[in-house]
């Protein structure tokens, strides 16, 4: 869906919206303005009724008198359209500010309902020519009937301010569609415009230009959180193609050097004669140089492994103890020149999910570590234990320890820190490829766990594996 049409859907319900709003405002006005105008008609008749009843019932019988005495049905004769009627428990008309039939239909048939009901109502009917609103209002005195009062209010007036009404409403409802429709176009116009300029950045974005950004709106909404989102993601896609990158150089770097060192022994074999020892030593120092490109290439095979997500469907129910245990037999094999103890305590039969060559590999890649940075005569740690749900591989030594700086970054590939052994071990240091405590991490977290580390320059260094138990 492009920008165009998203601007017209948020324009047609912006649209739709207002309009609809605008429409509950005129009709909840219309029906306010209607009940007020109802209200005021109805408390007029009421109140008019109300001194009428209430001289009837003080005179009784004598109602004629009384009402000719206070002469105010007089007086709504001066009234455009008002009709009083006055009856008595026999249905005689006692007194009308109009002339009135007591045969009327309308007049009838209220006297009927005033017996029946024995309380006031209101009722519409047209008489003559006119629309009144009637409040029709039994007298009753000892529990019967004294009379009827009939007070009729001409509402002709208030249906026509009411059509007025409609009118006028009607009228402004489409003086006001214009702009609320360019008010909903230009409303969506600037909603869509982060996204359309978000949209026209990351066009622009290749494998070439990724440290290229899309530009804040803070605008303090979702579209800004798009658009930070949008940066944090070209964060992660810039660094994990310049990891590649180095990746690929680091490689290419790795397998250069025994190949080049691989090609110039043959190379000096094959330009003259050789000696049948002279072919051998070169075969050889040939077979070193290709050792070296069968480790880094398994590392590179073990590092894609556990970087996979097939990896994480792969896994068995392991014996972890018993792997421990043959990398501690291994780890005092390897540490016998150097006269290094190797203590812990590994406790039996824990148990993991996981591949048993793949977890030894990553747990002697860590003590392999510790053997290289240990000097004689120190001490390597290596035990097992269950702690809260977990499996906890803790292996500890009295090393060198890592520089601070360089502890962020001991996990990426190919990385070698700072930290240099003594000049008397140095020179019998066999360098790595660097991926060891890579192929560490990558597996662990392919089994679900972690590798957490603690070290001190100087200070020795202590690794902690957290295996979820099987």
């Amino acid at each position: 869906m492009n920008t165009k049409s998203i601007r017209f859907r948020l324009t047609f319900w912006y649209t739709v919206s207002l309009v609809v709003a605008i429409i509950v405002i005129f009709i909840s006005f219309y029906f306010v303005t209607r009940q007020a105008l109802h209200t005021q008609t109805e408390n007029t008749l009421t109140s008019h009724s109300q001194k009428i009843v209430e001289v009837v019932t003080r005179e009784g019988s004598n109602m004629h008198q009384a009402i000719v005495k206070e002469a105010f049905v007089e007086e709504f004769s001066n009234i455009p359209g008002m009709l009083v009627v006055i009856i008595n428990s026999s249905g005689t008309i006692v007194s009308s500010s109009q002339t009135v039939s007591p045969t009327d239909g309308v007049i009838k048939n209220f006297f009927k309902a005033a017996s029946l009901s024995e309380k006031p109502f209101f009722a519409d009917r047209i008489i003559g020519s006119q629309s009144l609103r009637f409040l029709i209002t039994p007298i009753m005195q000892n529990n019967s009937l004294l009379g009827v009062v009939i007070i009729g209010h001409p509402i002709d007036v208030i249906a026509k301010a009411l059509n007025n009404l409609v009118t006028m409403l009607g009228v402004v409802f489409v003086a006001f569609l214009i702009p609320v429709v360019l008010g909903g176009y230009l409303n969506a116009r600037g909603a869509v415009a982060p996204i359309s300029d978000i949209s026209k950045k990351l066009k622009l974005i290749n494998s070439g230009n990724l440290d290229k950004r899309i530009n804040n709106p803070h605008t303090g909404d979702e579209i800004e959180e798009l658009s930070v989102t949008f940066n944090s993601l070209l964060d992660r896609l810039h660094s994990a193609f310049i990891r590649e990158r180095q990746f690929i150089g680091d490689v290419a770097h790795e397998l250069k050097t025994p190949l080049s060192a691989q090609r110039t022994n043959i190379e000096v074999a094959l330009s003259k004669d050789r000696s049948k020892e002279e072919f051998r030593d070169t075969l050889e120092e040939s077979l070193v140089d290709n050792n070296q490109l069968s480790s880094t290439l398994k590392n590179i095979l073990d590092l894609a492994w556990a970087q996979a997500d097939s990896a994480k469907l792969q896994l068995d129910r392991v014996n972890l103890s018993q792997i421990v245990l043959d990398v501690k037999d291994l780890t005092m094999k390897m540490v016998h020149k150097k006269q290094i103890a190797v203590k812990g305590i590994v406790q039996p039969d824990i148990f993991v999910n996981g591949r048993k060559d793949k977890l030894f590999r990553s747990i002697l890649n860590i003590v392999d570590n510790a053997v290289t940075y240990t000097p004689e005569k120190g001490t390597i740690t290596i035990s097992l234990h269950k702690k809260n749900g977990l499996a906890n591989i803790h292996i500890k030594d009295t090393g060198i320890g890592i520089a601070e700086k360089d502890l962020p970054h001991i996990f990426e590939r190919f990385y070698r820190g700072s930290t240099r052994l003594p000049a008397r071990q140095e020179s019998d240091k066999v360098f790595g490829s660097g991926l060891g405590l890579a192929i560490a991490s990558a597996t662990i977290t392919a089994h679900q766990g972690s590798v957490e580390v603690k070290s001190k320059a100087g200070k020795g260094s202590e690794f902690t594996v957290l295996l979820p138990l099987s």
